[in-house]
């Protein structure tokens, strides 16, 4: 047994990254389904951690389901938008307009979030596959007269089945750039705001955790300023030259998780 799978199984929680780790688009990655049934056999503890915030919690239940061929419960799966609620509610806003899809603002408004175009206390940001010029202008006008606003997570591109796509971090250099402000916050991964959510809820300390996932700057990051133990896999927007600028530095490297599993 290798040691990366070694100290993974001796932790209480495994945090699996999605997009870039376990799948892309619609497809698992190589030793997905593998890691997954590895996992299970071995009564470990794991959820599933993304910041693609453009779909609801229950479409990503749904979607994992298909992918990886196993049912996963509410505490199996936090997405970013928890991460951004939560700060919502912690710095007691509750009028917001935001730059996200349909499935996004839902989960907002059912939160009990007010989505308000007109007077928003803040303005978020998120991963808007729906976005148009009109949203855009609307968002900028808020910040450049005094309206602050967050980003539901920094990832620039989002991997899918036809190619890399822009994230909300793309949107986010945009909105940057238009008004030369910066945000309040990003809730979502590297956040400890979304760490601390996530382990609060599942009882879990820390050092008890390790994180799994293909980003230097917000997977291995988080893990990097939390404390926690963490393996990054090749599989998506990382290549192994980029460490040797990064200022991240993940515990294991592995190219995919069927090398982890060797």
């Amino acid at each position: 047994m290798n040691n990366a799978l070694r100290i993974l199984l001796g932790k209480d929680l495994v945090v699996l990254d999605g997009d870039g780790t376990l799948y892309i688009g619609s497809r698992p990655l190589p030793g997905a389904r593998e890691f997954i049934r590895f996992l299970d056999e071995h009564g470990k503890r794991y959820v599933i951690m993304t910041n693609n915030s453009s779909f609801s919690k229950e479409h990503h239940i749904k979607r994992l389901r298909r992918i990886l061929g196993r049912f996963f419960s509410h505490d199996e799966v936090f997405i970013s938008t928890e991460a951004a609620i939560e700060y919502l509610y912690e710095t007691g806003v509750r009028r917001v307009y935001a730059l996200g899809t349909p499935e996004f603002i839902h989960d907002l408004v059912s939160s009990g979030i007010h989505h308000d175009p007109e007077r928003p206390e803040i303005v978020v940001i998120a991963f808007d596959k729906t976005l148009t010029y009109g949203k855009l202008v609307r968002a900028v006008r808020h910040i450049m007269t005094g309206t602050p606003y967050i980003v539901v997570n920094p990832d620039i591109l989002c991997p899918t089945d036809r190619g890399y796509i822009p994230d909300t971090g793309s949107i986010w250099a945009l909105i940057r750039t238009a008004t030369g402000k910066e945000p309040m916050a990003v809730t979502g991964k590297p956040s400890s705001l979304f760490l601390n959510y996530m382990l609060r809820k599942l009882s879990v300390r820390p050092s008890d955790a390790v994180i799994i996932g293909d980003r230097l700057y917000t997977d291995i990051a988080m893990a990097n300023e939390n404390g926690v133990t963490s393996i990054l896999v090749l599989t998506g927007e990382t290549k192994i030259e980029d460490l040797v600028n990064s200022k991240y530095r993940p515990t294991f490297v592995v190219n995919t998780l069927i090398d982890l599993l060797k």
